[in-house]
């Protein structure tokens, strides 16, 4: 089985000697750091470390910090299913092949969240509310897709 993980990568290598990590924070850019410690974006200088490895304790992850000429934080998932191949296994398995990527995209989406929105598609995939109406408008006609309910409140569904 392929390990999965999210690895975060940060040019750069560290402002202190390496013993010192989690223990001591510096900034690069102080004139940004003051200016995110303003914003929702950041919480408190010095603490992100700590919170990465309580988080990953919590959930079960293993975490690992490395340095060289970048400092890299890999997390390794504790979910050994693989959820997204089994949601792509079930929803193309059903599918024509005339399903455009981006159609086979937004199908994933719903798969795994029947209640999301036209915005919420638009905005994870990048493309205009426009678009994705299109988009679902053409899975509708094809007779992949329906909406259940009202626009808020209702949800879609796959059709098998």
């Amino acid at each position: 089985m392929q390990k999965k993980s999210i690895v975060i990568n940060n040019k750069g290598e560290l402002l202190f000697p390496e013993e010192e990590f989690g223990k001591k924070s510096e900034s690069r850019n102080r004139l940004l750091a003051d200016l995110l410690s303003r914003t929702e974006y950041m919480e408190k200088a010095g603490t992100g470390i700590k919170r990465i490895r309580d988080a990953c304790e919590q959930n079960g992850n293993k975490v690992i910090f490395s340095f060289s000429d970048s400092f890299w934080v890999e997390i390794e998932s504790n979910n050994q299913a693989d959820v997204t191949d089994n949601v792509t296994d079930n929803v193309t398995d059903n599918v024509t092949d005339n399903v455009t990527d981006r159609q086979n995209i937004i199908l994933l989406m719903i798969a795994e969240n029947k209640f999301i929105s036209v915005r919420e598609i638009a905005e994870k995939l990048n493309f205009s509310k426009r678009t994705i109406l299109r988009e679902i408008d053409d899975m509708k006609t094809m007779g992949l897709l329906k909406r259940i309910g009202k626009e808020k409140g209702g949800h879609w569904e796959i059709i098998q």
